[in-house]
This record gives structure tokens, C-alpha cells and sequence, in this order.
């Protein structure tokens, strides 16, 4: 045997070897971790000295290891009905109706919501796949439907998120787009007009309601930029009421920041695309933590997002919905708390 082809054998006897031992991780640990950050950390400088931008608490753990993501063993998980938690058709007519206040889901963090007369939509994402993922519910969504001029949230440049057709398609509406520091650019390429370019912790009012860029605790990289090029976070939009919608994040100290800050209404939260844990935890938060959140936020009502038409990780598309209808089942206090959407159902704002 040539010796390049004995040196080809033995990396992918170490890779193999490596990864199928995935990191030790413990949740307890985990959440230790987490209780122990400072809150005094979030208003801190997070640039570094080369630029690039980074969360000043729990800094994400090196990425040695993940190797072990390509041929890990999936854990079973419970069948789930699609017939009971998929997705619920929807023309979204009623978008047309200023006063017709709602919160919908369409699906992963994609949220429309109706308030003060304006319409806002929150990391629409209705392409067919991010980058090379394939969708495996494609939520088809009629863009003529959305009033002019509505309100574009972003929260982060990953392509589930960022999605360069739905940005395409809302300039055509002029759109009026609010994004973390340096999207703006690539925003603008894109056909948005109007861009307002926020760092943590900065508001912009448009028209009657005021939109606040938070802390979220995640991480940003799109081809052709380095990790940490652009800012992530989530958004307090404050108008009739006050909803919070967290974009990507795991769960971090600043949740009960927020709910000693505002008076929160609606917490939209990320509960889905969570394990395996030992590579998940630091970015999106678990069906235990969604509920973590939700109790630090303080909020009336908390919304589970991040789940039901793209598979980013090992438990199905529609388990996080199932786990939370079972825990909630289980403990009907929780009704009074959480709210509940298929992809394409919405509540109505009182």
C-alpha cells in the first residue's frame, strides 16, 4: 500500500474513532453555568480586537469534537401526529386588516404580527431551503397578501433566518427592514430601501411602535464572511403591547434581564433544532429551557417558534409542539401561560 494511501486510512481510522464519541455534556452543568453569569455582562463592549463580534457572558465552547455530528447515533424519539401539530393552511387574507391584531406563525422563526395599524414580520424564511437544506414542509406563502410598507426584523445572517429570497421579495413592498450592525449592506443589496442598522440595547421608532435590538446568545457566519462578521439578536417591539421575539439563542442570563427591564405581553421564543445536546445547547434552547425562559421573561403569554418545517437536527420536525402539549397536559397551570401554534395558525391580540 503507497504511504498516501496508509496516511488517508489512518486519519479516517482517528476520525471514525473520534467521532463516534461525541463530548461528554451534562445538563446540570449546563444550567450551573448558566445561572452563574453576570447580567452586568450584557451592556459590556462585545468586539474584539480584530473586529469581530462575540457575547462577553458564556462564550461558545471550541469546536473540537464535532466530527462526531456526521456519524453520531440518532436517539429514538415517540411518533408525533402531523395530523394533530402540522401544518394548518392558512391565505392569510386577513393581513389586509389594520385592524385585525395577531401574532401567526408561519413557520420556523418566521412570525407575522399585527399591531398599532402595521404589519411586521420577523426572519421570514419562505424559500425551499436554507443553503443546501431542504425544506421538508414547504409553507408557500402568497407575498401579495402583506400591506405595504410593512416591518422586516432580522436577527442573525444564518440562512434559516436571512433568507435572501424573502427579503427579495418584501423590498418589492417597501419594506422597511431593521437589522443587527453590518447587515445593513447586504440588506441593501438585496432591494431594501429603508434599513436601520442597530447594535444591543439601541431602539428605532417607526410610525407608533419602537423596536429595541437585545442580547441573544448565539453566533453569526454566511459564506463569504467570517464567524462573527455581523451582530445577532432579538427584538422588544413595543406598541398596543409588548412581545418579545428572542431569534436564535440559547438560554442565558439575559431573559431575566428583559423581564426586569419591560413589562412583557407575548414572548415569542426558540424551541426547536435542540439536540443532540452536547452540540445544540449553547445555541437554541430545549423544551425545559423554553419554559425557563418563559418564567425569567416574566411574560403573559409565551409562543414555542424554531420547529415544523425544516429538520436542523435529530428530534423530528414537530416533536418540540408535541413535547410541550404533553407537559402542559400534565400540569394545566401552564395553559393560563403558553400559547400554542401549528405552523400557519395564529391568536388574536386583545
Amino acid at each position: 500500500m503507497k504511504p498516501s494511501a496508509l496516511w488517508f486510512l489512518a486519519v479516517m481510522i482517528v476520525f471514525s474513532r473520534c467521532a463516534s464519541q461525541p463530548p461528554e455534556f451534562s445538563e446540570t452543568e449546563w444550567y450551573k453555568k448558566t445561572q452563574a453569569e453576570d447580567s452586568a455582562s450584557l451592556y459590556v463592549s462585545h468586539v474584539d480586537t480584530g473586529g469581530s463580534f462575540f457575547n462577553p457572558w458564556l462564550q461558545r465552547e471550541s469546536t473540537k469534537g464535532r466530527g462526531s455530528w456526521f456519524s453520531r447515533k440518532k436517539e429514538k424519539f415517540e411518533e408525533v401526529s402531523e395530523a394533530q401539530y402540522g401544518l394548518v393552511q392558512n391565505d392569510y387574507s386577513y393581513l389586509s386588516d389594520n385592524n385585525f391584531n395577531s401574532i401567526t406563525f408561519a413557520g420556523h422563526a418566521s412570525m407575522i404580527i399585527k399591531m398599532n395599524g402595521q404589519t411586521i414580520l420577523t426572519d421570514p424564511f419562505f424559500s425551499n431551503a436554507a443553503l443546501i437544506v431542504r425544506k421538508k414542509v414547504k409553507n408557500k406563502f402568497d407575498f401579495s397578501k402583506v400591506p405595504q410598507n410593512p416591518v422586516v426584523l432580522l436577527s442573525h445572517n444564518h440562512y434559516d433566518h436571512y433568507d435572501k429570497y424573502s427579503i427579495k421579495q418584501l423590498a418589492k413592498k417597501n419594506a422597511v427592514f431593521v437589522v443587527p450592525l453590518r447587515l445593513k449592506k447586504l440588506t441593501e443589496k438585496y432591494g431594501a430601501k429603508e434599513v436601520h442598522e442597530l447594535d444591543w440595547w439601541q431602539s428605532v421608532t417607526l410610525n407608533t411602535i419602537e423596536y429595541t435590538l437585545l442580547p441573544s446568545q448565539h453566533w453569526s457566519r454566511r459564506i463569504g464572511q467570517p464567524g462573527g462578521a455581523t451582530l445577532w439578536g432579538g427584538y422588544i417591539i413595543q406598541g398596543q403591547k409588548t412581545i418579545y421575539f428572542s431569534g436564535d439563542s440559547g438560554y442565558f442570563i439575559g431573559f431575566k434581564e428583559f423581564g426586569k427591564r419591560w413589562n412583557i405581553d407575548y414572548a415569542i421564543l426558540g424551541a426547536g433544532a435542540y439536540e443532540p445536546r452536547w452540540f445544540m445547547h449553547y445555541s437554541h434552547m430545549n423544551v425545559k429551557e423554553f419554559f425557563l425562559a418563559a418564567e425569567d421573561l416574566k411574560a403573559g403569554y409565551a409562543i414555542p417558534m424554531h420547529f415544523g418545517i425544516i429538520s436542523l437536527s435529530d428530534e423530528p420536525l414537530l416533536y418540540p409542539l408535541y413535547e410541550i402539549d404533553k407537559a402542559i397536559n400534565q400540569d394545566t397551570e401552564l395553559l393560563k401561560t403558553i400559547k400554542l401554534l401549528r405552523v400557519g395558525e395564529y391568536l388574536t391580540i386583545p
